[in-house]
């Protein structure tokens, strides 16, 4: 009986096993990409919709930080630690560097010449590197020129139109004829590109060469140029940025605006004071070439050793369907990549402006497609805001220009030390650096020490006054340069405002947009910022005085200022020496305030180390 017992027992486990593994499901292969904060929740309906068609696929959206260069930083992590993320959700100018380090997987057997004509000629060269594609577009995206319906009936084609409207209805300062994004930052390339592009220049020919240093590039820069001297862009618009140039067009500041395609939508919000009264047309261009607009967008690629290739792949040919990018436009507003889109009935019923859209889109050029293209938007982007900020000649910037290029294509491996040596831009940040750090930490220091005194003394609301002394240095470094850039704005920014107003200057100051304002900004800045870090090493330091030798040196007679010098300064000593290398170092090391106030610029003037 017991070894009856024993054999069913068995019988029943092996039974039981058997339906729990064979019912068990099979686990989903998980997929994962990495994006910004996913407002709208239009990525997870997308991938809601896709799990409904394949349950055996998990695709995970992480939400990484809306820094375009801390995500590809991520993306590069995970590629260098032998666990890449899967799919690869990429901008624009990633293609090239990513799949020249082997970091990206080809994708020609999937994305036949059939099914890439059905997408925006544009976006699909932006996938393509040395002959494959490894990139998809899903979303894109094209600078273009609004224009004032309301003001002038034909928009202009050709930079000789642009002018004679200028010379007609622009009115500085009341009304200038164009803003546009004139920051030392990634925007301002683009900018230039379409200057570049419009009068049949190139960086890079289509043999590899630099093109750069030619006439049509040297009409680029000195169109831009005319576009300060003759006062048609206000001095300001080097610092501005997307937001700043919609703000400036949106109050009726300009004619003209250069921007990208979401513009529209907040402009023709219900409350917007110019609903109904812009349009859209291609930038303009030199008489006898072309419009063309820089492209801009995200596509999909899939990260080189994923297990399951095929899998990530019918997840993107999902993710770049009419049926995904309709999600994408009506629950975020993205561009689509497909062209059939731009005319759906859907769409053109929210998006009006779509089929004029199409046009300009179509044109669409992507910026040089190298490995190393950051470099070579970093030389793009000082020179050009030196020639519009009038500390280079255009000729001058395009000679400096090309040659930096044509070193960053070579790969230059000469001796390194003689390049610090005769290093520009070192020797320029090294300059800035000096000199920031020179001004503000002994300002900070003598404010410090001054109000590391005051607030020592015995007096009502001391608690309060300590309090209130250290907000500025709890405050977050990026929220508090947001902030001092739009108070340094011009013609925005409050400073200007109660300078004008209260009759210590005639005129707004252009904070940001000339090289001395800017480290002047800069300097104001930090040392609102980081005094209350004196303050504080200071009052220590004063708490830790005697009150016995204070009383001693005054019944001896001594006054303030000889129990200053004689007493507290030299007891004061070690902490003066914290306070003053803590701050050397930091201020030597400036950065993020820098970076969010002015990007460097203009000119490069406020780049540190």
């Amino acid at each position: 009986m017991k070894i009856l017992y024993r054999k069913n027992l068995g019988a029943i486990i092996v039974a039981f096993l058997a339906v729990v593994f064979l019912r068990a499901p099979v686990k989903a292969e998980v997929l994962r990409m990495i994006g910004p904060e996913d407002v709208g929740g239009a990525w997870a309906q997308v991938i809601k919709r896709f799990h409904k068609r394949h349950p055996d696929i998990q695709v995970k959206y992480i939400s990484g930080p809306w820094s375009t260069d801390e995500r590809q930083n991520m993306y590069i992590r995970s590629f260098l630690s032998g666990d890449p993320i899967e799919l690869v959700y990429m901008d624009v100018t990633w293609t090239a560097k990513f799949a020249d380090a082997g970091w990206l997987m080809p994708l020609d057997r999937w994305f036949t010449l059939k099914k890439q004509e059905e997408f925006l000629p544009g976006a699909v060269e932006a996938g393509r590197y040395k002959g494959s594609i490894y990139r998809i577009p899903v979303r894109g995206d094209v600078g273009m020129l609004y224009y004032r319906k309301d003001l002038i009936s034909k928009p202009p084609r050709t930079w000789g139109e642009f002018e004679r409207i200028c010379e007609r209805y622009s009115n500085p300062p009341e009304r200038y004829c164009i803003v546009f994004q004139g920051m030392q930052y990634e925007g301002l390339v683009c900018d230039f590109l379409e200057y570049l592009w419009g009068a049949g220049g190139e960086v890079i020919d289509p043999n590899g060469k630099v093109a750069l240093d030619s006439p049509q590039g040297l009409e680029a820069l000195k169109f831009m140029r005319k576009l300060i001297e003759r006062k048609w862009a206000p001095k300001a618009v080097l610092s501005f940025q997307e937001q700043h140039s919609l703000s400036a067009f949106s109050q009726g500041k300009a004619i003209f605006m250069r921007n990208w395609p979401y513009a529209w939508t907040i402009l023709n919000r219900e409350d917007s004071p110019l609903r109904g009264k812009v349009g859209i047309v291609p930038f303009i261009h030199k008489e006898g070439y072309e419009s063309v607009g820089t492209l801009g967008g995200w596509g999909l690629g899939i990260a080189r050793g994923v297990k399951d290739p095929e899998k990530a792949w019918k997840f993107i040919e999902f993710a770049t369907s009419a049926e995904a990018q309709k999600i994408l436009h009506f629950r975020r507003g993205a561009v689509p990549s497909r062209k059939a889109l731009f005319l759906d009935p859907e769409i053109l019923k929210v998006s009006p402006h779509y089929r004029d859209l199409y046009d300009i889109v179509m044109k669409a050029r992507t910026r040089p497609p190298h490995p190393d293209y950051p470099r070579i938007s970093d030389t793009l982007q000082k020179h050009v805001s030196a020639v519009l900020a009038g500390v280079e000649s255009p000729e001058e910037a395009l000679k400096v220009m090309a040659r930096s290029i044509e070193g960053t294509l070579r790969g230059k491996k000469e001796n390194y030390l003689k390049r610090l040596t005769l290093d520009y831009d070192l020797k320029r940040t090294l300059k800035n650096t000096i000199l920031f750090t020179s001004i503000s930490v002994p300002l900070e220091f003598v404010l410090g020490l001054l109000i590391a005194l005051l607030v020592n003394a015995q007096f009502r609301g001391r608690s309060f006054v300590r309090l209130a002394v250290l907000i500025p240095w709890a405050l977050p470094t990026a929220v508090m340069a947001m902030s001092w850039q739009w108070m340094f704005n011009n013609p925005f920014g409050v400073i200007n405002d109660l300078l004008v107003r209260g009759g210590f200057a005639e005129r707004p100051l252009d904070w940001l947009s000339s090289p001395s304002g800017a480290m002047s900004a800069a300097i104001f800045a930090d040392i609102w910022k980081t005094t209350p870090f004196v303050v504080i090493i200071l009052l220590a330091g004063l708490q830790t005085i005697p009150q016995e030798l204070k009383e001693s040196i005054s019944i001896d007679g001594a006054g303030p200022l000889r129990r200053f010098f004689h007493l507290t300064f030299p007891l004061l000593l070690p902490f003066v020496r914290v306070a003053l290398i803590f701050r050397v170092i930091h201020a030597a090391g400036i950065f993020d305030l820098i970076w969010v106030l002015t990007k460097g610029g203009p000119a490069d003037s406020t780049r540190t180390l």
